[in-house]
Formats: C-alpha cells, sequence, structure tokens
C-alpha cells in the first residue's frame, strides 16, 4: 500500500510542480520547429572545441527555407556532431547509452530465435526495443545540459550496484530475487532520494538534481534490463522451478524475460519520481538567503 501511494501521489505533485513553475510552457509546448530543436540537441553534444562550428551551424539553418531542406540541413548535422572528433562529454556518454540499450534487444532476439518463443515473444522484442530507444532519447535530451552527465550516469551505476548487492550477482539470484519490504524501501525510496539530493548538492541547484535524477533512472533502467537478460541467457530455463509452476523451458523463459520488461518500464519510473521530489526538497536547503538591505 504505502508503494501503491508513492506511484500514485508522486507524478500528480511533479505535474503540479511543473505547472506552478511555468504554466504557459507547460500548457503550450516549444514554440521552435523541429529542425531547430534538433540542432540545438546536436550542439549541446559538441566539445568546446567545436563550439563555434556549433554556432555557425545554427546560422546556416536560420537562412534555409522550406522544411525538407531545413530536416536534412539539421540531420546531417547531427549525423557530424555524433561522428565527427573530438567528442565532448555528453556525446561520449551518448554513446555509451546507445551501446548498453542496443546490446539488450539483440540478446532478447537471439534468445527469442533459440528458443523459438514464436509471435509473442517478436512483440515483446519490439517492446523492449521500442522502451530501450525511447529511454536512449531521454537520456540524449539529458546529457547535453551542463553538470548531468556525469552525475547522472554514476547514479544510474549506482542505484544497478545496489540493486545487485541486494538481490545478488549471479544468474540465479537474479532469477528468483523477492524483495523483502526493507529492501523494497531502499530501492524504491533510499537510493532515488540519495540521488536526487547529492545532484542538487553537486550544483547547488534543484534543477540540475532533477535531471540528475532523470538521466540517473533512465541509465539505471538500461544497465538493470543488459544485466538481467544476460542473466535469462546463461541460464535459459535452468536453475530452481519457476514459482508458478507447470511451465516448459520456453515458457521459463518466456515468463523470465516478462518480469524483466515489467521492471525496465516501472523501475526507472520510481527512481525518477522520488529522485525528483528529494531534488526540489533538497533545493530548499542550497537557496541563498536574500542579501540584507542596507540603511541608507
Amino acid at each position: 500500500m504505502p508503494f501503491f501511494l508513492v506511484f500514485l501521489l508522486t507524478p500528480i505533485g511533479v505535474a503540479i510542480a511543473l505547472y506552478r513553475r511555468n504554466p504557459r510552457r507547460f500548457l503550450d509546448g516549444p514554440a521552435e520547429d523541429a529542425p531547430l530543436r534538433l540542432l540545438r540537441w546536436a550542439i549541446g553534444l559538441l566539445s568546446p572545441q567545436r563550439a563555434e562550428w556549433g554556432q555557425a551551424m545554427l546560422g546556416e539553418l536560420a537562412h534555409l527555407d522550406g522544411r525538407w531542406r531545413r530536416v536534412r540541413f539539421a540531420l546531417g548535422c547531427t549525423g557530424a556532431a555524433l561522428v565527427m572528433p573530438p567528442w565532448g562529454r555528453a556525446a561520449a556518454g551518448l554513446w555509451a547509452t546507445i551501446g548498453v540499450a542496443a546490446a539488450s534487444p539483440a540478446i532478447y532476439a537471439g534468445l527469442t530465435v533459440g528458443y523459438r518463443l514464436g509471435t509473442g515473444g517478436w512483440i515483446a522484442l519490439a517492446v523492449v526495443g521500442l522502451l530501450c530507444a525511447a529511454y536512449v532519447l531521454g537520456a540524449s535530451a539529458l546529457l547535453r545540459r551542463p553538470g548531468v552527465a556525469l552525475p547522472g550516469l554514476l547514479g544510474g551505476v549506482f542505484a544497478t550496484a545496489v540493486g545487485l548487492v541486494l538481490a545478488g550477482f549471479t544468474a540465479v539470484d537474479q532469477v528468483t530475487f523477492i524483495p523483502r519490504p526493507w529492501q523494497q524501501w531502499v530501492q524504491v525510496i533510499a537510493v532515488p532520494a540519495a540521488i536526487g539530493a547529492a545532484g542538487t548538492l553537486w550544483r547547488r541547484d534543484p534543477a540540475t538534481g532533477r535531471r540528475v535524477a532523470r538521466l540517473a533512472a533512465l541509465s539505471a533502467g538500461l544497465l538493470q534490463l543488459l544485466y538481467a537478460t544476460t542473466a535469462v541467457a546463461v541460464l535459459g530455463g535452468g536453475g530452481p522451478p519457476d514459482q508458478d509452476g507447470g511451465f516448459t523451458v520456453r515458457g521459463t523463459v518466456i515468463d523470465r524475460l516478462g518480469n524483466n520488461i515489467v521492471d525496465l518500464a516501472v523501475g526507472p519510473l520510481l527512481i525518477a519520481m522520488v529522485g525528483w521530489a528529494a531534488a526540489a526538497l533538497a533545493g530548499y536547503l542550497v537557496r541563498r538567503p536574500p542579501a540584507p538591505v542596507q540603511e541608507v
């Protein structure tokens, strides 16, 4: 019941906070067109040595007319920003995120073929691929923010490491772990709150803390999915019998992979919400008091 209340009330509180902070932007959305937003995103990935090139590309885009011309130009600049060295910290983090995100669907596809999981397995693979792609897109928007990439990625590693310590590192541990109540509190409340608060204290800025919490949630979700999917690939249908009983080897593999999908969808959401709230609360501790008024 307490976890249900956290899951229900936290997103409502986040939505209220976003609306109160900027009602017009919350309701109307961005005013820039898609090519300009894409190019601004790509420029945020650049290293300081290539900042002038990025500003020049913005100037070029401003003189282009026609939607498709602008789209092609923005796509070309984005590809150059991702591929051409020297990479910035954000671009390096993005490539690492892409690598982790691509590994899980690849392993999942091998299991789908190897165990002949059928149509349901391919549908589940499509769901995993879409979720991983969405996580990469979300991470890419956060990595370009100043002061977010390093603490956000480290926060994701920290959350993953705590989860592994609690569950165990072996493949059997991963597929049989049922958290106790105190372990749930650690995973769902304590760790996300620590990440969000640390992100705020990192730059003494609650906005940075909220972004750090979201990036940590996305990176933790991808890392945990990769570890759990690898555990299923190592164990297959072996290990202790499934608790539901009566499963074939194929059914056991499907059930274990399905649990990983649920964890991918729910776990990062809880980390992001609780971490967002903790970052906002920590912001009250770092706000500078107003300067005293000097008497004339």
